[in-house]
């Protein structure tokens, strides 16, 4: 996982699995026999999170009032974090220039992390994946705005004063009437 992360990162999704392969020092069959799509192994090796993650557990936790700014900081975390970081934003670019990847990450992303929050507070599924994917295109936006497109005023912006002012408005989507 290492090494495909590591050529994803290095040469983009235009890298083979053979040369994934390569750099794990196996046999190219091998990465097509555990992975049986390099979007299935782009996905795998990338993912910041699984839905088991104790950072993400945590968020079911956190009391209602507080979801929308714990939300926000989690999010802000990962891609503050210099390993996870690399990995979101060529998740990121990837899925925006690749249909197969962005149908992945965009289950990844509702389905592991979000969805789970929501379901476990008691939300119906379809209310949930409203809700959900409405705090996830407020996150997008956000990642692109400050990780891609380089806003200056998101890049120079402290953590605590995004969670500030994303956090009502993740609020109001996660536990208020639409």
């Amino acid at each position: 996982m290492s090494a495909a992360a590591n050529v994803f990162v290095r040469d983009g999704y235009s890298a083979s699995m053979r040369a994934v392969a390569r750099a794990a020092g196996v046999d190219p069959a091998m990465v097509r026999h555990w992975f049986g799509s390099k979007v299935e192994l782009f996905v795998t090796a990338l993912r910041p999170a699984e839905r088991d993650d104790p950072r993400l557990a945590r968020l079911i936790e956190v009391p209602e009032e507080e979801l929308g700014a714990a939300m926000v900081d989690q999010f802000l975390k990962l891609w503050d974090d210099p390993v996870d970081g690399v990995k979101m934003r060529t998740i990121l670019r990837t899925a925006i220039a690749f249909d197969e990847v962005a149908d992945s990450m965009r289950g990844v992303m509702l389905n592991d992390v979000m969805l789970q929050v929501l379901l476990a507070r008691g939300y119906d599924e379809d209310e949930a994946l409203l809700r959900a994917s409405l705090v996830g295109s407020q996150m997008i936006g956000l990642a692109v705005a400050r990780h891609l497109l380089g806003f200056s005023r998101l890049e120079e912006a402290p953590r605590a004063q995004l969670v500030e002012i994303y956090g009502p408005t993740l609020q109001r989507y996660l536990t208020q009437d639409l």
